[in-house]
């Protein structure tokens, strides 16, 4: 298991294949780095250099709840970066994953090759999204971890993956499971105190790519074409039959437009 040790004493554990020009894959909340299989698979066979960090907190990473914001993240991982000798990289971030991206755009844009965001947003968190985090937090300290992931997993999808590929639920679950009641509800509050990232979009200056589920319903409807209209090189392309885990429920579609986006630039 590869890892490192950034300055704030967060050990990120990583996977780091290929040689080519990198990628940097920013998983989503409550999984790990291994939720991008299918595109670190595909990303590495078309010649680029893949790396997936487990967020801290997450898969085999370590958790300090004192440094567990969006933006302390964002700085770690760009040390992270540092550490690995990456000048630049694409950076593909999904959900909380494009949270963290968008703050390395506004701390480090020299850092930032590419974007690519997948069932995320720009936007603070509404009240009513603020509240619903909450309650979730609250359910994990009432009814325990395993409670939140069994109901909370079949969620995270569309109907109709529920029902057709029931292994992608048990994927999330598994993944789910190496997350603890305390990272998971940590992860839940920096979500909902996350900055508004709309200005940061406007000084994103590299192309972009911009992929939504069509039955997400964690992501506000509008908050990808907000992302499109903010950033000035954007494409947007919605991912049928996907929840908030497209990249893992349709990864045929999101690897086309990924590889799609990769020969533009």
């Amino acid at each position: 298991m590869a890892e490192i040790s950034v300055s704030n004493g967060t050990k990120i554990s990583y996977h780091d294949s290929g040689s080519g020009t990198p990628i940097l894959f920013l998983h989503s909340f409550g999984h790990n780095k291994n939720l991008w299989y299918p595109q670190l698979t595909h990303c590495l066979e078309l010649g680029y250099r893949v790396i997936a960090p487990d967020m801290p907190g997450h898969g085999d990473s370590s958790f300090d709840p004192n440094n567990h914001t969006v933006d302390l993240i964002g700085q770690a991982y760009g040390e992270f970066l540092d550490i690995l000798g990456v000048d630049k990289a694409i950076v593909a971030g999904i959900s909380i994953g494009g949270y963290i991206a968008l703050r390395m755009c506004a701390r480090r844009p020299e850092q930032i090759a590419g974007l690519v965001m997948i069932c995320s947003k720009a936007e603070a968190d509404s009240e009513e999204i603020k509240e619903r985090r909450r309650s979730q937090i609250e359910n994990i300290h009432k009814n325990g971890l395993a409670n939140f992931v069994e109901t909370g997993a079949p969620k995270r999808v569309a109907p109709k993956t529920a029902e057709e590929r029931p292994w992608v639920v048990d994927w999330i679950k598994m993944m789910n499971y190496t997350v603890s009641a305390e990272a998971n509800a940590a992860t839940l509050e920096a979500m909902a105190v996350k900055e508004d990232d709309t200005p940061t979009l406007a000084t994103i200056e590299v192309p972009a790519l911009i992929l939504s589920g069509s039955h997400d319903i964690f992501i506000p409807k509008e908050s990808p074409h907000n992302l499109e209209k903010g950033i000035r090189n954007s494409v947007h392309h919605v991912i049928e039959d996907a929840g908030h885990v497209a990249s893992l429920e349709n990864p045929n579609a999101v690897n086309k437009y990924l590889e799609d986006y990769l020969t533009s630039l």
